[in-house]
């Protein structure tokens, strides 16, 4: 019983709520309530400290946080030792992605994993911010994390792919045949743009230009635009990796001044890694470099 009281702490202190804790959870918020105010009945210690602000964890309960996230790990893992004895892999993973990633790369990673590991579970938390999937995994509120490198050196990264960033034009656009696009020429373009808060990255680039591009829409989905580019609406800009040319009739041209990022996968390097997650982020950079050679 100790077990659920440490992982219902944990998952209030990840989540700042013990209401959405216990929903997460599968319990009442008054079950988990209990289960904190137990431990700190048991312990005769202030673990949480409560406001109108909300939960925040006390200066006795940070002492105690990492020892606590030993042992639900420790757990887990001998949880896993355990199936695989008996020829059975288990556990959940936990892992943060931003949108291209999850759309492009995650469904086909997870049925290639969980056809050979298909008792182990995961939860998936998306983000366009990669500092904050960054601080997901200093957190422990994820296993590993795709981000972009660089990243602070408290992490462990291995670099997977980089993703340009290219003009999107339609097949009869002026430039559909040019070797590049120039970045100056942007400015004269009828321009379909992404909301500001679903892709920083193209944000900053458009900063950073003297002359901005005309522009005729801002839309949400990568894929409207695709579409409204393809029936010559305007151009766009997006990462390579998300502008579909087998899909659309558009055509996709480098920058004459080279952008781009690089993505990576990302743990926490002072935290142990469940032997589950371990599985995952080999398969993960297993997969990729496969497919970076035959698209060579």
């Amino acid at each position: 019983m100790s077990l659920q009281k440490y992982a219902a702490l944990l998952k209030t202190i990840e989540l700042g709520s013990i209401s959405r804790a216990a929903e997460q959870m599968g319990y009442t918020q008054s079950a988990v309530s209990r289960m904190i105010m137990d431990l700190e009945e048991e312990w005769d210690l202030e673990l949480l400290r409560r406001s109108r602000a909300g939960i925040q964890l006390s200066s006795v309960g940070q002492r105690l946080l990492p020892v606590l996230r030993s042992i639900v790990a420790d757990c887990a893992e001998l949880d896993y030792l355990v199936g695989e004895l008996h020829g059975v892999h288990t556990g959940m993973i936990r892992v943060g992605t931003f949108t291209s990633v999850a759309d492009l790369w995650m469904p086909g990673l997870l049925t290639s994993f969980q056809k050979m590991y298909p008792n182990i579970e995961f939860e998936l938390l998306n983000s366009e911010n990669y500092g904050e999937i960054e601080s997901w995994i200093r957190r422990g509120t994820v296993d590993c994390g795709f981000v972009s490198l660089p990243t602070a050196e408290d992490l462990q990264t291995y670099f997977l792919r980089r993703d340009m960033l290219v003009a999107v034009l339609p097949e009869d656009h002026p430039l559909a045949a040019a070797p590049f696009f120039p970045i100056d020429q942007l400015a004269d373009q009828p321009f379909i743009k992404l909301k500001e808060d679903t892709d920083y990255e193209i944000s900053r680039f458009l900063d950073q230009l003297s002359r901005p591009p005309r522009l005729r829409y801002e839309v949400s989905s990568d894929h409207t635009i695709l579409a409204m580019v393809e029936q010559g609406l305007g151009i766009s800009i997006m990462h390579s990796l998300i502008a579909d040319t087998s899909r659309y009739r558009i055509v996709t041209k480098n920058f004459d001044r080279r952008q781009y990022r690089d993505i990576g996968i990302a743990t926490a390097k002072n935290t142990r890694l469940s032997s589950a997650a371990k599985l995952f982020v080999d398969h993960v950079r297993e997969t990729l470099e496969a497919l970076s050679r035959q698209e060579a």
